[in-house]
């Protein structure tokens, strides 16, 4: 047995600033976001994320939107509407989404598996991000966060903020703040998580 190294994946408590051009003191859009780490054995393969948005927000950026259900799963017109504009674009920024191994920044491909469905009048994205180099926890200390420096939009936890999709033998995972990346100029630190355990077996 190796020990694990720390596994922290960020609980989405940084902001995100979607289609903000200037830092803003405050945040103006709140998302509930979780994170699934999409595991094989100890190797983490890729990001299973979910954002719940704020009522109104993205609405107000795609147009006429009169065909849009109240509630349930919206359908592929315009969910292939909402990837377009306002959601394929993030890709420039990894979507938000940081993962380090041993301090170095992994790379991802595009997202796939983008689906949306209206809850209580709020949208929620659903999307997976796979690591171009998946990475073994087991060996490598790893950090899977998201945020954005500008405050514009605020993540919150869900709750769970983040699990495995198939937990690693005698891996759990702990909240804890991360002092190691603050953002918005310093002045935040971000909520994170990671295995709470010393030990990581498939």
């Amino acid at each position: 047995m190796k020990p694990v190294r720390a596994l922290r994946a960020l609980a989405p408590t940084a902001s995100l600033a979607t289609l903000c051009a200037a830092a803003i003191a405050h945040p103006h859009v709140w998302v509930t976001s979780t994170a699934v780490a999409q595991m094989r054995g100890t190797t983490l393969v890729a990001v299973q994320e979910k954002w719940t948005f704020s009522k109104g927000f993205p609405v107000a950026m795609i147009g006429d939107l009169s065909g849009l259900p109240r509630s349930g799963p919206v359908d592929a017109k315009y969910t292939a509407l909402f990837k377009e504009q306002a959601f394929s674009a993030l890709r420039g920024a990894d979507y938000f989404t940081h993962v380090f191994a041993d301090g170095k920044r992994v790379s991802f491909a595009e997202a796939r598996d983008f689906s949306i469905v209206i809850e209580r009048g709020r949208i929620t994205y659903s999307f997976v991000v796979p690591l171009l180099a998946p990475v073994d926890v087991a060996h490598a200390g790893v950090e899977l966060s998201v945020w954005d420096d500008t405050f514009f939009v605020d993540f919150q936890p869900g709750s769970p903020p983040v699990t495995f999709d198939v937990t690693p033998t005698g891996c759990s995972v702990q909240s804890f703040e991360d002092r190691n990346h603050p953002i918005f100029g310093g002045t935040i630190f971000p909520q994170a998580s990671r295995c709470a355990d010393f030990f990581c077996r498939a």
